[in-house]
């Protein structure tokens, strides 16, 4: 490591070449080794990364004297291929999915189009074309999701980039349908594709999709069907920043659309019978009511608001009556 910080380097790949006489030829014997600098990570992850290397990186190659050239050629591009491979794991684990990525999209692609880096086969190509799949997968959800939620300039262009190689490689991924179907909407409020992915990522386990779906259909004005959607949504399982998300995304839409009145509605219920928000809530529906009781639109939501507003003046006075 003394030598890759004095290099100021990354990644370093050294080692040793004699010539030994193999089955009555000469060789030359390659004996590598490879060394990469990363933000510090658990014993485990580092075990991981190790193992990684290793099937990635040859230790040793042998390298016939008669076909030397051809032989040095492949060597180059496979210890080129593993670095690549290997980098990016160490610009995943020290927080840089972009370059991450980028570096194992290049490895896939050579190895996906079976690019033999100029002669043989490597054993191990198989399995690394696997791993390196793997890592895009996440890599690429990543780099989308913080494309979306840092919103740099055409941030949905980048967007579409790692979600494409994301649907290439797993076309069923979970995370990806969700995340494609907030990309059809953003991209041109193609309501219509954005339910056919969150329909694909129906599943048990997880109830983001519901919160999605449920957003979708206030979206286009079917308020009391959002209404009946959200209520299972809010009795199933998602991850601790699913409301957060949400919530944040329904604001910036507000922003950007206010006429989208009905929203508020959404807020409210997410603020008052999930979130347990009392003052938000009171302030969603109050904003809900005020918007919708002049449009002539949502009647039974209305009623439902006026419902809500009611309780939760009586939960008010309670906890300051304590």
């Amino acid at each position: 490591m003394k030598y890759l910080a004095a290099t100021e380097s990354h990644l370093m790949v050294y080692g040793s070449c004699r010539i030994r006489m193999h089955e009555g030829s000469p060789n030359y014997v390659l004996e590598l080794n490879e060394s990469i600098s990363h933000a510090p990570n658990p014993i485990e992850v580092s075990k991981q990364f190790s193992h990684d290397m290793d099937l990635a990186f040859p230790k040793k190659m042998l390298i016939p004297e008669c076909d030397e050239l051809a032989g040095f050629e492949f060597t180059r591009g496979l210890i080129g291929l593993a670095s690549r491979y290997t980098l990016g794991i160490a610009c995943g684990l020290s927080g840089d999915p972009f370059a991450a990525f980028d570096l194992h999209h290049s490895v896939w692609r050579e190895l996906k189009d079976g690019v033999r880096l100029g002669s043989g086969d490597f054993p191990l190509f198989e399995n690394l074309t696997v791993r390196t799949a793997k890592f895009l997968v996440q890599e690429g959800l990543t780099a989308a999701n913080l494309r979306f939620t840092k919103k740099p300039t055409d941030y949905l262009g980048g967007m579409q980039r790692y979600l494409d190689v994301v649907q290439t490689i797993d076309p069923n991924h979970y995370g990806a349908h969700l995340l494609r179907g907030i990309f059809y909407f953003l991209q041109s409020r193609d309501i219509d594709s954005s339910k056919k992915e969150i329909k694909k990522a129906k599943n048990e386990r997880d109830a983001a999709w519901l919160w999605s779906s449920a957003f979708l259909e206030a979206y286009e004005g079917k308020l009391e069907d959002a209404h009946k959607i959200y209520q299972r949504a809010f009795r199933a399982n998602v991850t601790d920043d699913t409301p957060l998300q949400v919530e944040t995304f329904i604001v910036d839409v507000l922003n950007a659309e206010p006429e989208k009145i009905q929203l508020w509605y959404c807020l409210g219920m997410i603020n008052y019978l999930y979130k347990r928000d009392l003052i938000s809530a009171k302030r969603d529906f109050e904003m809900f009511l005020e918007l919708a009781t002049s449009s002539g639109k949502f009647s039974r939501s209305i009623d439902f608001a006026k419902k809500y507003l009611a309780e939760i003046d009586d939960k008010l006075r309670k906890e300051q009556n304590k």
